[in-house]
């Protein structure tokens, strides 16, 4: 069951000053916001908010996953993005209509902090320098949001597994150690793919010297050659 608690300690704090939206926001103001802030804790399976719900906050994740869902015809769901630790989300529908457009459930037991929008629109209308850092964070939203439409609508099975580990793995490095943010068959649904389809990509992987598979933690040898098999289609 969802449970909360309002004070937020100094290594929470720093955490989410850390964020690209957060940096530079004067110490002062920083603080105020998170004086309204607070620590929400999710059972697995737990539904943060509802699609169409109206928005009253965004959200920082502590500890756990967070997927956010889209609602299809007959109630079809598919995972639209999964949420990772360190990661703030559903700040940009402050300025989208102010309704959810997705709905937010825990794929694990999860802590989020809990953001209102009212002080943090204040802060913002009253601190114009903040304003190109809320527009950069929504520039790269919209830009994260076309790609992924991309890799949907045109990549083969193969390429969007392979784009999306490729996307998992930190910049250089002639071999990665990554963790998959999610069970696998959270991690398939998010690339639009059944379980069955995704092991399947993964033991090709495997077969083809690209991927060392441990559970949830996977090795690349070789980004630069499943780049390759990937653009190979």
């Amino acid at each position: 069951m969802m449970s909360a608690q309002s004070v937020l300690d100094s290594s929470i704090r720093a955490r989410i000053q850390r964020t690209p939206l957060f940096s530079a926001w004067p110490e002062g103001a920083f603080a105020a916001l998170l004086e309204q802030a607070r620590v929400r804790r999710l059972d697995l399976g737990e539904i943060l908010f509802h699609e169409g719900e109206e928005a009253r906050a965004f959200y920082f994740l502590l500890d756990g996953e967070v997927d956010l869902i889209s609602l299809g015809a007959g109630g079809r769901e598919k995972i639209v993005e999964i949420i990772q630790v360190d990661d703030l989300f559903a700040e940009a529908v402050a300025f989208l209509g102010g309704r959810y457009p997705v709905q937010a459930a825990a794929g694990l037991a999860s802590t989020v902090v809990e953001i209102p929008f009212a002080p943090f629109m204040t802060t913002l209308q009253g601190n114009q320098e903040l304003m190109p850092q809320m527009l950069a964070r929504l520039s790269m939203r919209l830009h994260y949001l076309i790609k992924e439409l991309r890799h949907l609508s045109m990549e083969s099975a193969n390429q969007r597994v392979a784009s999306y580990l490729l996307d998992l793995c930190p910049a250089g490095g002639e071999c990665v150690e990554i963790s998959l943010p999610a069970k696998k068959a959270a991690v398939a649904a998010r690339l639009g793919l059944t379980p069955e389809t995704f092991s399947r990509v993964l033991g090709r992987l495997r077969k083809a010297g690209l991927l060392r598979v441990d559970k949830r933690s996977l090795q690349i040898p070789d980004p630069q050659a499943l780049r390759r098999w990937a653009d190979s289609g």
